[in-house]
C-alpha cells in the first residue's frame, strides 16, 4: 500500500481548514501552515480508509498520512495546537487518510473528526487538552437523548460520521488534574470536557490508545452503530463522575481487551434514547479501579431497552458499589443479559439488580427478564449488605424480575458476627425502592438514585453500613429464580442465611457455605 504523507497548501480542503471549530476565518493559534508536503511510500497492507482502487496492480490503495506538524502543529506541549490538528483532519477529510500525531506533546482545545477519517496517536505523541473550557464549545448533536445534558463539550469530537477510527500507542489526556472544577463533581457534568465523544456515527473504532485524565466520562460513544474498542487503557480516576468507558445507546458493540481505572462506573452501558443498547459484547477487560461505584454496569440511565448483552472474561478490582450492576429505573425492558467467567475482588457486593421508578411512577417502570450470572467469583468483600436483587412497589403496584440464574458461583464471605450491629434487615423490613422510611414524617423517602450505597440511605446520603437479610444474597418480587453450584463459604460466624426471599415465586435452589 502507498502511503501519502502530506501537508497540503491552505486552500486545498475548500474554505478556512486552519480555523479552530467556533474561530473567526483566519484565526490560527498555532501560526501559518506549511504549504509544503512530502510524499513517501510504506510497505503493504490494508487499505485504510478513502484508499484509492486504481491503479497499478501491486498497489491496493493510495492512504494518504496528513502530519499535523506538516500543518502548522509545534507539538511542544505549550502552544495550542487546535488550530493546525484541525486543519490536517479537514483537508485529509476531503479524501480520506490517516491524521498522524508523532514526535511531542500537542497542546489542543476541541478537534472535530469526520467520515473516513483514522486519528493515529503515535506512542512517541501525546494529545494534552487545553485547560481553557472555553476551548471547548458545546455541541449540540442531532439526537434527542437524556443523557446530552452531561454530554457537551469533549477534546475529540464526531457527530454524524461514519468509518471513524482512533488508533496508535499513544496517549489523549484529557489534563484535568491541575483543575479543580474539573475533578469530582463539583460543577455539573456537562459543563467539563469529555476526553472522546463520538455520538450518532457507525463504523467506529477506538484502539490501542491510553486515554486519562479527564474532567468527567472519559471515553464516550453515544447511538453509535457497528462500535469497536480493543485494547485500549483508560485511567480516569478523579472522583465521582468520572466513568471510563461509556457506551450509551447503540447496537453491534465489542469492548474487548481494555484496561480501565476510574473514578465512578468503569465500564457503563446506558440508555437515554427510545432506540436503547443491543448486541453488546464486553470481553477479556480488567478494571481495577472503579472508585465510589460499580465495575460493569447496566444502567442508570436505562430509558431504552437493553438487549443481548454478554459481559464475560472480566476481572473486577476495588469497586466501592458492586461489581455487577443492572438497572431498569427509567423504564428499560432489560432482557436476555448473561455475566459469565467473573472476578471480583474488593467490591461492595458482588451483584446488584434493581427494577423501578426514578419517578415513582408506575406507567414508566420497565422489566428485568433473562439474567444470567454463570461462573462469578468473588473474595474480599468490603461490606456485608450481600447481593441485592430486587423488584419494587410502586403507586401500589409490585412490579418483579423475572427468569434469573445463578449457576457455579464461588463467593466469599467474612461475617458480620452473631450479633451483628447494626441490626440485620429482615425480608419484611429491607426497605423499598424509594420507600417510606418507617418512623418519618409521610413522605420521607429512602433515597432515589438507584445503587448498592443508596437503597438503605436517606437525604440523599449513602449507607454502607448496614447488612441485607442474607449474608450472600436477598432476592425480593421475582419469579422463575434458579441457584445452581452456588458456594458462599463463611469465615468467621453471621445470624443470616446465606439467602433471604421475600415475594418470590418458582425458587429452585439455593447457596451453601
Amino acid at each position: 500500500m502507498l502511503a501519502l504523507v502530506c501537508g497540503c497548501s491552505a486552500g486545498s480542503s475548500g474554505g478556512n481548514p486552519g480555523a479552530s471549530p467556533g474561530a473567526s476565518p483566519g484565526q490560527l493559534d498555532s501560526g501559518a501552515l506549511d504549504g509544503g508536503g512530502t510524499a513517501k511510500a510504506s510497505g503493504a497492507g490494508d487499505a485504510g480508509p478513502g484508499g484509492a482502487d486504481g491503479g497499478d496492480a501491486s498497489v491496493d490503495a493510495a492512504l494518504r498520512v496528513c502530519d499535523v506538524k506538516q500543518y502548522g502543529a509545534k507539538g511542544d506541549g505549550v502552544t495550542k495546537d487546535t488550530a493546525a490538528i484541525q486543519a490536517a483532519i479537514d483537508d485529509c477529510a476531503t479524501t480520506g487518510g490517516e491524521v498522524l500525531l508523532e514526535g511531542g506533546v500537542f497542546l489542543s482545545g476541541m478537534i472535530v473528526l469526520a467520515s473516513h477519517i483514522t486519528l493515529d496517536v503515535d506512542a512517541s505523541a501525546t494529545l494534552l487538552g487545553s485547560q481553557d473550557v472555553a476551548d471547548y464549545p458545546d455541541r449540540d448533536p442531532p439526537v434527542v437523548n437524556t443523557q446530552l445534558s452531561n454530554c457537551k463539550k469533549a477534546l475529540v469530537y464526531a457527530e454524524s460520521a461514519d468509518d471513524v477510527h482512533i488508533q496508535g500507542s499513544g496517549t489523549i489526556d484529557g489534563n484535568a488534574t491541575g483543575v479543580a472544577d474539573w475533578n469530582g463533581d463539583v460543577v455539573p457534568e456537562g459543563t467539563r470536557p469529555m476526553v472522546i465523544f463520538i455520538v450518532a456515527s457507525s463504523n467506529v473504532s477506538i484502539q490501542g490508545v491510553t486515554v486519562k485524565n479527564g474532567a468527567v466520562w472519559a471515553v464516550v460513544n453515544m447511538q453509535v452503530e457497528h462500535l469497536t474498542i480493543d485494547g485500549i487503557t483508560v485511567d480516569n480516576d478523579l472522583g465521582a463522575t468520572h466513568d471510563g468507558i461509556d457506551v450509551v445507546d447503540g447496537s453491534d458493540v465489542l469492548v474487548e481487551n481494555c484496561t480501565v481505572a476510574s473514578g465512578d462506573d468503569s465500564i457503563c452501558l446506558k440508555s437515554g434514547a427510545a432506540g436503547g443498547l443491543s448486541n453488546v459484547k464486553v470481553q477479556n477487560c480488567t478494571t481495577t479501579q472503579s472508585g465510589v461505584a460499580n465495575g460493569v454496569k447496566l444502567g442508570t440511565a436505562s430509558v431504552g431497552p437493553f438487549q443481548n448483552i454478554d459481559v464475560e472474561n472480566v476481572s473486577i478490582a476495588n469497586a466501592q458499589a458492586a461489581a455487577l450492576a443492572v438497572e431498569s429505573v427509567d423504564g428499560s425492558a432489560i432482557s436476555n443479559v448473561v455475566f459469565r467467567h467473573i472476578t471480583t475482588t474488593n467490591v461492595g457486593t458482588p451483584i446488584f439488580v434493581l427494577l423501578g421508578s426514578r419517578d415513582l411512577d408506575a406507567s414508566k417502570v420497565g422489566s428485568i427478564d433473562g439474567v444470567t450470572f454463570d461462573d462469578v467469583k468473588a473474595t474480599s468483600m468490603r461490606d456485608n449488605w450481600g447481593s441485592i436483587v430486587t423488584g419494587s412497589v410502586v403507586a401500589g403496584q409490585t412490579f418483579g424480575i423475572s427468569n434469573l440464574t445463578f449457576s457455579n458461583l464461588q463467593l466469599a464471605y467474612v461475617g458480620a458476627g452473631a450479633s451483628p450491629n447494626p441490626t440485620p434487615y429482615t425480608p419484611a423490613s429491607f426497605p423499598e425502592y424509594q420507600g417510606q422510611v418507617p418512623g418519618q414524617p409521610a413522605g420521607t423517602l429512602y433515597d432515589q438514585y438507584p445503587d448498592a450505597k443508596f437503597i438503605t440511605g436517606t437525604g440523599g446520603n449513602e449507607n454502607t453500613s448496614y447488612h441485607g437479610p442474607g449474608y450472600a444474597f436477598f432476592v425480593r418480587h421475582a419469579s422463575g429464580v434458579t441457584f445452581t453450584s452456588c458456594s458462599t463459604p463463611l469465615t468467621g460466624t453471621d445470624s443470616r442465611p446465606p439467602v433471604a426471599t421475600e415475594n418470590v415465586t418458582g425458587l429452585t435452589g439455593t447457596c451453601a457455605p
